[in-house]
């Protein structure tokens, strides 16, 4: 009687599962939009920030499209969603002071004509 040669397991990479729902979509309307160059030109940063506000509030809109939250849950929402692949912005950078940032550039580059429909770009300052 032969006894059967033990081997090892061998497991493979570890792998991680995120939704993907409509983020691809949703990347290709904000890059055919082109939000983030808009945003960028209009609300520039300084060569030290990590993100820039286009790129934030790419995110931001891909947020509201596919699982609308408070904002203070943003980054825990691109963690479990994979933000990082389909629109190429690390969650860990999205934070709300990064976004709230982001949010006061556009809120001091745009302003609202009262009794008008529309936007009117003033001057924006270069900001993080």
């Amino acid at each position: 009687m032969t006894w059967p040669v033990r081997q090892r397991a061998r497991w493979g990479q570890a792998s991680v599962e995120k939704m993907l729902g409509a983020l691809p979509v949703i990347a290709g309307f904000c890059s055919r939009l082109r939000i983030r160059e808009l945003v960028n030109a209009a609300c520039p940063v300084r060569d030290v920030a990590e993100l820039t506000h286009g790129q934030v509030i790419e995110v931001l809109a891909a947020n509201r499209l596919t699982s609308p939250a408070p904002l203070v849950h943003v980054q825990d929402w691109a963690r479990s969603w994979a933000v990082g692949e389909a629109v190429g912005t690390e969650p860990e950078l999205l934070n709300d002071d990064r976004i709230g940032r982001a949010l006061d550039a556009i809120a001091r580059t745009w302003i609202i004509w009262p009794g008008r429909s529309g936007w009117l770009r003033s001057r924006c300052s270069a900001s993080m």
